[in-house]
């Protein structure tokens, strides 16, 4: 039977036949060994491979032709009020707002009642989006909850 000494003495030899090789080798020998494989990396030529650029022709993209979408309002320069609006409508894909309306405030500042009173005129608006089916189909399977 081994007492606790002998149990202690053995740990400390394994300790000093892993550990004290260790630390000196990666004292003595890793600020040599650094430079040469880290150089040896750096200069190893790239992999080549088989395969070759290819022109593919793209039909026409004009949208000038036969569409009559409109290009969106665009500002760099929001005012205060279409701010809130912006962050009050941001939602996530599981239909959840980004923001709460105490966190809209934080963001924007200015008048809290102003604010949250605007953030509930946006949320309260239905959404009247009318989706086809393939369109549900694709919302369902990108994760996008129905609303």
């Amino acid at each position: 039977m081994q007492t606790l000494g002998d149990v202690v003495t053995a740990g400390l030899i394994l300790a000093a036949l892993i550990v004290v090789p260790y630390k000196l080798a990666k004292a003595w020998l890793w600020p040599y060994l650094r430079p040469v494989i880290m150089s040896r990396l750096a200069s190893a030529p790239p992999q080549k491979t088989d395969i070759e650029a290819v022109f593919i022709p793209v039909s026409d993209t004009s949208i000038e032709d036969e569409t009559d979408w409109q290009m969106p309002r665009i500002s760099a320069y929001l005012s205060d009020d279409e701010f809130v609006v912006f962050l009050s409508r941001q939602k996530l894909r599981d239909g959840k707002y980004r923001l709460s309306a105490n966190d809209v405030y934080k963001v924007t500042g200015g008048n809290r009642n102003e604010v949250l009173k605007i953030v509930s005129q946006v949320r309260a608006t239905p959404d009247f989006s009318h989706r086809t089916p393939e369109q549900e189909q694709q919302r369902t399977e990108l994760g996008i909850a129905k609303r």
